[in-house]
């Protein structure tokens, strides 16, 4: 898996961006200017969220198929580590 996910991953001193990002009023249903900017230069990087929470937002569909099947990775927010 460290194959399929060898990119860059935002460093801890940076500004975490809030989530979710703004959508271009032109387009609200097109994907947030961010999203396309983090997907190009940081696919993995934590993102602040309305609680205080840091989780990871991974914005690259072939890095999300990787993370899907690894029993590391989990959804279940009453899991202790989540």
């Amino acid at each position: 898996m460290t194959d399929a996910l060898s990119c860059s991953v935002t460093g801890a001193s940076e500004p975490l961006p809030e989530y979710p990002l703004p959508r271009a009023a032109e387009c609200p249903l097109a994907p947030a200017p961010a999203a396309q900017e983090l997907r190009a230069g940081k696919p993995i990087t934590k993102v602040r969220i309305w609680n205080g929470s840091t989780p990871w937002l991974i914005t690259r569909h072939a890095d999300q198929r990787a993370l899907l099947p690894d029993p590391r990775v989990s959804d279940d927010d009453l899991d202790p580590g989540w």
